[in-house]
Protein backbone atom coordinates (compact mmCIF):
# COMPACT_ATOMS: atom_id res chain seq x y z
CA UNK A 1 0.00 0.00 0.00
CA UNK A 2 0.89 3.44 -1.14
CA UNK A 3 -0.91 6.45 -0.64
CA UNK A 4 0.45 8.55 -3.66
CA UNK A 5 -0.83 12.23 -2.17
CA UNK A 6 -0.26 11.85 1.34
CA UNK A 7 3.10 10.34 0.45
CA UNK A 8 4.50 13.22 -1.45
CA UNK A 9 2.47 16.18 -0.40
CA UNK A 10 -0.23 16.56 2.46
CA UNK A 11 -3.23 14.04 1.56
CA UNK A 12 -6.51 13.16 3.38
CA UNK A 13 -4.30 10.30 5.31
CA UNK A 14 -1.29 12.12 6.40
CA UNK A 15 -2.21 12.05 10.28
CA UNK A 16 -2.15 8.39 9.75
CA UNK A 17 0.88 7.77 7.61
CA UNK A 18 3.02 10.03 10.28
CA UNK A 19 1.37 7.71 13.11
CA UNK A 20 2.45 4.55 11.21
CA UNK A 21 5.99 6.23 10.33
CA UNK A 22 6.55 7.03 13.57
CA UNK A 23 5.91 3.41 14.55
CA UNK A 24 8.19 2.23 12.29
CA UNK A 25 10.97 4.29 13.11
CA UNK A 26 10.81 2.60 16.75
CA UNK A 27 10.79 -0.72 15.88
CA UNK A 28 6.75 -1.07 16.62
CA UNK A 29 3.50 -1.81 14.69
CA UNK A 30 2.92 0.34 11.72
CA UNK A 31 -0.74 -1.15 10.93
CA UNK A 32 -2.30 -4.67 11.11
CA UNK A 33 -4.64 -6.20 8.24
CA UNK A 34 -6.59 -8.05 11.15
CA UNK A 35 -9.19 -10.77 8.79
CA UNK A 36 -11.38 -11.78 11.54
CA UNK A 37 -13.01 -13.81 9.57
CA UNK A 38 -12.51 -16.19 6.68
CA UNK A 39 -16.33 -16.44 6.03
CA UNK A 40 -18.10 -14.13 3.02
CA UNK A 41 -21.44 -13.63 1.44
CA UNK A 42 -19.75 -13.36 -2.22
CA UNK A 43 -17.87 -15.34 -4.50
CA UNK A 44 -15.27 -13.04 -6.45
CA UNK A 45 -13.55 -14.45 -9.54
CA UNK A 46 -9.95 -13.24 -7.79
CA UNK A 47 -9.95 -13.55 -4.19
CA UNK A 48 -7.12 -14.39 -3.11
CA UNK A 49 -7.97 -15.89 -0.46
CA UNK A 50 -10.93 -18.24 -1.63
CA UNK A 51 -13.08 -16.98 1.02
CA UNK A 52 -16.54 -18.27 1.18
CA UNK A 53 -19.23 -19.04 3.36
CA UNK A 54 -17.37 -21.65 5.79
CA UNK A 55 -15.65 -20.07 8.88
CA UNK A 56 -12.15 -21.63 9.33
CA UNK A 57 -11.88 -24.45 12.24
CA UNK A 58 -9.09 -22.82 14.45
CA UNK A 59 -10.40 -19.31 14.44
CA UNK A 60 -10.13 -17.14 17.04
CA UNK A 61 -12.59 -17.56 19.45
CA UNK A 62 -14.80 -14.64 20.35
CA UNK A 63 -12.93 -13.82 24.02
CA UNK A 64 -9.30 -14.48 22.05
CA UNK A 65 -10.70 -11.13 19.43
CA UNK A 66 -10.94 -8.90 22.75
CA UNK A 67 -8.29 -9.76 24.15
CA UNK A 68 -5.99 -9.41 20.87
CA UNK A 69 -7.51 -5.74 20.57
CA UNK A 70 -6.78 -4.72 24.10
CA UNK A 71 -2.97 -6.47 23.39
CA UNK A 72 -2.97 -4.10 20.21
CA UNK A 73 -3.86 -1.42 22.58
CA UNK A 74 -0.81 -2.06 25.12
CA UNK A 75 1.62 -2.30 21.99
CA UNK A 76 0.82 1.21 20.78
CA UNK A 77 -0.75 -0.21 17.77
CA UNK A 78 -2.28 3.09 15.43
CA UNK A 79 -4.35 1.87 12.87
CA UNK A 80 -5.90 -2.22 11.96
CA UNK A 81 -8.05 -2.89 8.95
CA UNK A 82 -10.63 -5.13 10.10
CA UNK A 83 -11.16 -7.45 6.99
CA UNK A 84 -12.35 -10.71 5.99
CA UNK A 85 -13.70 -12.58 4.10
CA UNK A 86 -16.47 -10.24 5.18
CA UNK A 87 -15.88 -8.86 8.48
CA UNK A 88 -19.24 -7.94 8.89
CA UNK A 89 -20.44 -11.56 9.19
CA UNK A 90 -18.66 -12.16 12.36
CA UNK A 91 -20.99 -12.39 15.22
CA UNK A 92 -19.15 -10.25 17.45
CA UNK A 93 -18.12 -8.09 14.54
CA UNK A 94 -19.33 -4.86 16.58
CA UNK A 95 -18.27 -5.83 20.13
CA UNK A 96 -14.60 -5.95 18.36
CA UNK A 97 -15.02 -2.59 16.94
CA UNK A 98 -16.52 -1.14 19.93
CA UNK A 99 -12.91 -2.64 21.83
CA UNK A 100 -11.25 -1.19 19.08
CA UNK A 101 -12.61 2.28 19.65
CA UNK A 102 -12.15 2.11 23.33
CA UNK A 103 -8.19 0.87 22.91
CA UNK A 104 -7.67 3.94 20.37
CA UNK A 105 -6.66 2.33 17.57
CA UNK A 106 -7.90 3.87 14.62
CA UNK A 107 -9.88 1.55 12.73
CA UNK A 108 -10.80 1.02 8.64
CA UNK A 109 -13.29 -1.95 7.43
CA UNK A 110 -12.66 -3.70 4.57
CA UNK A 111 -16.05 -4.38 3.59
CA UNK A 112 -17.84 -5.35 0.57
CA UNK A 113 -20.65 -3.15 1.67
CA UNK A 114 -23.89 -5.32 1.42
CA UNK A 115 -24.44 -5.63 5.05
CA UNK A 116 -24.36 -1.50 5.45
CA UNK A 117 -27.41 0.22 5.41
CA UNK A 118 -28.60 3.30 6.94
CA UNK A 119 -28.54 2.41 10.44
CA UNK A 120 -25.32 0.62 10.32
CA UNK A 121 -23.76 3.60 8.53
CA UNK A 122 -24.65 5.85 11.17
CA UNK A 123 -23.05 2.97 14.25
CA UNK A 124 -20.23 2.85 12.08
CA UNK A 125 -19.76 6.37 12.52
CA UNK A 126 -20.55 6.57 16.39
CA UNK A 127 -18.21 3.71 16.61
CA UNK A 128 -15.31 5.77 15.27
CA UNK A 129 -15.25 4.22 11.74
CA UNK A 130 -13.61 7.12 9.13
CA UNK A 131 -13.24 5.36 6.55
CA UNK A 132 -14.70 2.23 4.68
CA UNK A 133 -13.05 0.52 1.99
CA UNK A 134 -15.04 -1.45 -0.53
CA UNK A 135 -14.89 -3.28 -4.15
CA UNK A 136 -16.17 -1.83 -7.37
CA UNK A 137 -14.83 -3.78 -10.31
CA UNK A 138 -17.10 -2.43 -13.46
CA UNK A 139 -20.57 -1.45 -14.69
CA UNK A 140 -23.35 -3.24 -12.66
CA UNK A 141 -23.82 -6.37 -14.70
CA UNK A 142 -19.70 -6.70 -15.14
CA UNK A 143 -19.55 -6.28 -11.10
CA UNK A 144 -22.40 -8.57 -10.07
CA UNK A 145 -20.62 -11.30 -12.44
CA UNK A 146 -17.16 -10.66 -10.87
CA UNK A 147 -18.44 -11.16 -7.51
CA UNK A 148 -20.66 -14.07 -8.26
CA UNK A 149 -24.34 -11.95 -6.70
CA UNK A 150 -26.80 -10.16 -8.41
CA UNK A 151 -28.10 -6.54 -7.23
CA UNK A 152 -24.06 -6.06 -5.53
CA UNK A 153 -23.58 -3.29 -7.20
CA UNK A 154 -26.67 -1.37 -6.77
CA UNK A 155 -26.50 -2.67 -2.80
CA UNK A 156 -22.52 -0.96 -3.02
CA UNK A 157 -23.94 2.48 -4.38
CA UNK A 158 -26.37 2.57 -1.78
CA UNK A 159 -24.16 2.03 1.19
CA UNK A 160 -21.42 4.59 0.05
CA UNK A 161 -24.07 7.04 -0.10
CA UNK A 162 -25.51 6.39 3.62
CA UNK A 163 -21.72 6.42 4.72
CA UNK A 164 -20.94 9.44 3.07
CA UNK A 165 -24.00 11.05 4.72
CA UNK A 166 -22.88 10.16 8.19
CA UNK A 167 -19.28 11.73 7.10
CA UNK A 168 -17.54 8.21 7.01
CA UNK A 169 -14.95 8.03 4.41
CA UNK A 170 -15.09 5.65 1.67
CA UNK A 171 -12.14 4.31 -0.56
CA UNK A 172 -13.24 2.68 -3.65
CA UNK A 173 -11.12 -0.87 -4.49
CA UNK A 174 -10.21 -2.59 -7.35
CA UNK A 175 -8.15 -5.57 -8.71
CA UNK A 176 -6.61 -4.02 -11.79
CA UNK A 177 -6.83 -7.51 -14.77
CA UNK A 178 -7.16 -7.62 -18.34
CA UNK A 179 -11.19 -7.77 -17.71
CA UNK A 180 -11.41 -4.85 -15.29
CA UNK A 181 -8.75 -2.25 -17.25
CA UNK A 182 -11.69 -1.70 -19.71
CA UNK A 183 -13.46 0.22 -16.75
CA UNK A 184 -10.87 1.32 -14.81
CA UNK A 185 -10.67 5.14 -15.64
CA UNK A 186 -15.05 4.87 -15.30
CA UNK A 187 -14.47 3.73 -11.48
CA UNK A 188 -12.31 6.18 -11.02
CA UNK A 189 -14.41 9.00 -11.94
CA UNK A 190 -17.40 7.00 -10.06
CA UNK A 191 -15.25 6.95 -6.78
CA UNK A 192 -14.99 10.77 -7.33
CA UNK A 193 -18.92 11.55 -8.31
CA UNK A 194 -20.00 9.47 -5.05
CA UNK A 195 -17.83 11.38 -2.90
CA UNK A 196 -15.02 8.65 -2.07
CA UNK A 197 -12.38 10.77 -1.11
CA UNK A 198 -9.89 7.78 -2.18
CA UNK A 199 -9.27 5.10 -4.86
CA UNK A 200 -6.81 1.55 -3.90
CA UNK A 201 -5.91 -0.18 -6.83
CA UNK A 202 -4.36 -2.98 -6.37
CA UNK A 203 -2.37 -5.20 -9.33
CA UNK A 204 -3.72 -8.58 -9.65
CA UNK A 205 -2.83 -11.42 -6.95
CA UNK A 206 -2.69 -14.58 -8.78
CA UNK A 207 -3.59 -16.94 -5.57
CA UNK A 208 -6.76 -18.40 -4.42
CA UNK A 209 -9.46 -18.72 -6.80
CA UNK A 210 -7.04 -16.57 -9.55
CA UNK A 211 -3.70 -19.11 -8.84
CA UNK A 212 -2.54 -19.42 -12.14
CA UNK A 213 -3.73 -16.56 -14.40
CA UNK A 214 -0.66 -14.74 -14.54
CA UNK A 215 -1.82 -13.79 -18.22
CA UNK A 216 -4.44 -12.09 -16.31
CA UNK A 217 -2.27 -9.25 -15.51
CA UNK A 218 -1.92 -5.72 -17.58
CA UNK A 219 1.07 -5.01 -19.33
CA UNK A 220 3.72 -2.04 -18.44
CA UNK A 221 2.63 -0.73 -20.45
CA UNK A 222 -1.25 -0.37 -19.03
CA UNK A 223 0.51 0.22 -16.05
CA UNK A 224 2.22 3.35 -17.15
CA UNK A 225 -0.43 4.57 -18.60
CA UNK A 226 -2.39 4.59 -15.51
CA UNK A 227 0.24 5.97 -13.94
CA UNK A 228 0.60 8.80 -15.96
CA UNK A 229 -2.80 9.54 -15.71
CA UNK A 230 -2.61 9.64 -11.95
CA UNK A 231 0.07 12.17 -12.03
CA UNK A 232 -1.55 14.12 -14.15
CA UNK A 233 -4.62 14.27 -12.43
CA UNK A 234 -2.91 14.96 -9.17
CA UNK A 235 -0.77 17.97 -10.93
CA UNK A 236 -4.39 19.44 -10.71
CA UNK A 237 -3.72 22.15 -7.57
CA UNK A 238 -8.38 21.88 -7.22
CA UNK A 239 -8.01 18.06 -7.36
CA UNK A 240 -7.72 16.34 -3.61
CA UNK A 241 -7.98 12.51 -4.02
CA UNK A 242 -6.02 10.68 -3.08
CA UNK A 243 -5.12 7.35 -5.00
CA UNK A 244 -3.43 4.33 -3.12
CA UNK A 245 -1.05 1.58 -5.20
CA UNK A 246 -1.45 -2.17 -3.96
CA UNK A 247 0.95 -5.11 -4.76
CA UNK A 248 3.06 -3.48 -7.44
CA UNK A 249 5.45 -0.72 -5.54
CA UNK A 250 7.54 -0.04 -8.47
CA UNK A 251 4.64 2.19 -9.76
CA UNK A 252 5.82 4.48 -7.17
CA UNK A 253 8.97 5.13 -8.32
CA UNK A 254 7.81 5.43 -11.34
CA UNK A 255 5.60 8.34 -10.48
CA UNK A 256 8.00 10.44 -8.28
CA UNK A 257 10.16 10.27 -11.66
CA UNK A 258 7.63 11.87 -13.23
CA UNK A 259 6.97 14.45 -10.54
CA UNK A 260 10.01 15.16 -10.54
CA UNK A 261 9.45 15.74 -14.95
CA UNK A 262 7.40 18.48 -13.57
CA UNK A 263 8.95 20.35 -11.49
CA UNK A 264 7.77 18.58 -8.15
CA UNK A 265 9.53 18.53 -5.03
CA UNK A 266 9.10 14.83 -3.90
CA UNK A 267 12.20 14.96 -1.35
CA UNK A 268 10.01 14.39 1.56
CA UNK A 269 8.08 11.54 0.09
CA UNK A 270 11.25 9.83 -1.34
CA UNK A 271 12.84 9.89 2.59
CA UNK A 272 9.87 8.54 3.90
CA UNK A 273 10.24 6.01 1.90
CA UNK A 274 13.73 4.72 3.39
CA UNK A 275 11.55 4.14 6.34
CA UNK A 276 9.00 2.56 5.16
CA UNK A 277 9.36 1.25 1.43
CA UNK A 278 6.32 0.95 -1.05
CA UNK A 279 5.98 -2.68 -0.27
CA UNK A 280 6.17 -2.23 3.52
CA UNK A 281 6.98 -5.85 4.33
CA UNK A 282 9.33 -6.03 6.82
CA UNK A 283 8.45 -2.32 8.14
CA UNK A 284 6.16 -2.67 11.02
CA UNK A 285 3.22 -3.77 8.35
CA UNK A 286 1.70 -7.34 9.38
CA UNK A 287 -0.90 -9.50 8.87
CA UNK A 288 -3.23 -11.91 11.22
CA UNK A 289 -4.99 -14.15 9.99
CA UNK A 290 -8.57 -15.61 11.44
CA UNK A 291 -6.63 -18.09 13.01
CA UNK A 292 -4.21 -15.98 14.75
CA UNK A 293 -1.20 -16.23 11.92
CA UNK A 294 1.00 -13.90 11.87
CA UNK A 295 1.77 -13.11 8.29
CA UNK A 296 4.22 -10.75 6.50
CA UNK A 297 1.86 -9.57 3.61
CA UNK A 298 -2.06 -10.38 3.37
CA UNK A 299 -1.44 -10.80 -0.33
CA UNK A 300 0.72 -14.44 0.93
CA UNK A 301 -1.42 -16.31 3.29
CA UNK A 302 0.39 -19.38 3.36
CA UNK A 303 3.75 -17.21 4.19
CA UNK A 304 3.46 -17.30 8.39
CA UNK A 305 6.08 -16.26 10.11
CA UNK A 306 4.52 -17.77 13.77
CA UNK A 307 0.87 -17.11 15.67
CA UNK A 308 -0.45 -14.32 17.30
CA UNK A 309 -1.49 -16.35 20.62
CA UNK A 310 2.03 -17.70 21.05
CA UNK A 311 3.92 -14.69 19.99
CA UNK A 312 4.11 -11.05 21.81
CA UNK A 313 3.53 -8.08 19.28
CA UNK A 314 7.25 -7.37 19.79
CA UNK A 315 8.31 -10.96 19.23
CA UNK A 316 5.46 -10.38 15.62
CA UNK A 317 6.86 -7.15 14.80
CA UNK A 318 10.42 -8.70 14.85
CA UNK A 319 10.05 -11.92 13.34
CA UNK A 320 8.68 -9.16 10.29
CA UNK A 321 11.36 -6.89 10.63
CA UNK A 322 13.94 -9.77 9.91
CA UNK A 323 12.79 -10.14 6.92
CA UNK A 324 14.10 -6.60 5.75
CA UNK A 325 17.56 -7.61 7.29
CA UNK A 326 17.37 -9.16 3.95
CA UNK A 327 18.37 -7.58 0.33
CA UNK A 328 15.91 -8.33 -3.02
CA UNK A 329 17.63 -10.28 -5.59
CA UNK A 330 17.86 -10.20 -9.10
CA UNK A 331 16.58 -7.18 -10.77
CA UNK A 332 15.49 -5.88 -7.58
CA UNK A 333 18.98 -6.08 -5.73
CA UNK A 334 20.98 -2.98 -4.63
CA UNK A 335 23.36 -3.07 -7.02
CA UNK A 336 20.77 -3.04 -9.70
CA UNK A 337 18.40 -0.58 -9.18
CA UNK A 338 19.26 2.69 -7.53
CA UNK A 339 15.06 1.76 -6.05
CA UNK A 340 16.17 -1.36 -4.02
CA UNK A 341 15.80 0.11 -1.12
CA UNK A 342 12.73 2.67 -1.46
CA UNK A 343 10.67 -0.10 -3.94
CA UNK A 344 11.55 -3.49 -2.42
CA UNK A 345 9.58 -5.36 -5.55
CA UNK A 346 6.48 -6.78 -4.31
CA UNK A 347 7.64 -9.94 -1.76
CA UNK A 348 4.40 -11.54 -1.99
CA UNK A 349 4.37 -12.06 -5.74
CA UNK A 350 8.31 -13.18 -5.00
CA UNK A 351 7.04 -15.93 -2.57
CA UNK A 352 4.11 -17.06 -4.38
CA UNK A 353 6.32 -17.37 -7.27
CA UNK A 354 9.27 -19.47 -6.08
CA UNK A 355 8.86 -19.59 -2.71
CA UNK A 356 12.02 -16.94 -1.96
CA UNK A 357 10.69 -13.97 -0.35
CA UNK A 358 13.81 -12.13 -1.42
CA UNK A 359 13.33 -13.19 -5.57
CA UNK A 360 13.14 -10.89 -7.89
CA UNK A 361 9.66 -9.15 -8.63
CA UNK A 362 9.17 -10.09 -12.44
CA UNK A 363 6.07 -7.56 -12.36
CA UNK A 364 8.18 -4.36 -12.36
CA UNK A 365 7.14 -1.78 -14.11
CA UNK A 366 10.86 0.13 -14.17
CA UNK A 367 12.74 -2.84 -15.14
CA UNK A 368 10.13 -4.90 -17.42
CA UNK A 369 10.70 -8.63 -18.40
CA UNK A 370 9.54 -10.23 -21.00
CA UNK A 371 7.48 -12.02 -19.30
CA UNK A 372 5.61 -9.38 -17.47
CA UNK A 373 5.07 -7.22 -20.95
CA UNK A 374 2.15 -8.58 -23.19
CA UNK A 375 -0.14 -7.13 -25.72
CA UNK A 376 -1.57 -4.17 -24.41
CA UNK A 377 -5.73 -4.87 -24.49
CA UNK A 378 -8.21 -2.23 -25.87
CA UNK A 379 -11.97 -4.43 -26.45
CA UNK A 380 -14.00 -2.61 -28.74
CA UNK A 381 -16.53 -3.49 -25.88
CA UNK A 382 -14.25 -1.01 -23.56
CA UNK A 383 -16.30 1.28 -21.18
CA UNK A 384 -13.81 4.65 -21.10
CA UNK A 385 -14.85 7.64 -19.90
CA UNK A 386 -13.80 10.58 -21.93
CA UNK A 387 -11.46 11.88 -20.57
CA UNK A 388 -9.44 8.89 -19.77
CA UNK A 389 -6.06 8.86 -21.52
CA UNK A 390 -6.23 6.98 -25.30
CA UNK A 391 -10.17 7.10 -25.08
CA UNK A 392 -10.52 9.29 -27.76
CA UNK A 393 -10.28 8.32 -31.42
CA UNK A 394 -6.57 8.65 -32.11
CA UNK A 395 -5.40 9.42 -28.53
CA UNK A 396 -1.56 7.87 -27.79
CA UNK A 397 -0.85 7.21 -31.47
Amino acid sequence: MAHVRSLFFDGPLAESENKAFRNAQLGRPSDIIWNITNRCNLLCDHCYMAADGHALPDQLSDEETIDLVKRMGEAGVPVVFLSGGEPMMRPNFWEILAEVNAQGVRPTISTNCTMIDEASAKRLAEYGVRWIATSMYGPAEFHDAMVGVPGTHARVVRAIKSLRAEGVGVVLKTALSVDTWPYIFDIIRMAKDLDCGMIYICDLITAGRSEGEDDSRVSVEQWRELADYIVQDMLDPEMKFEYDIGAIPSVIPYIAEQFIANGMDVSKGLERLKTISACPVGKGHMNINSEGGVMPCQFAQDWVVGNIREMSFAQATEACYQIDLRESEGQCAPENCEYSRICRGCRAKAWQRTGNAMAEDTTCILHPGEQRTIPVLRPESAHQSPGAPCAAPGGCG
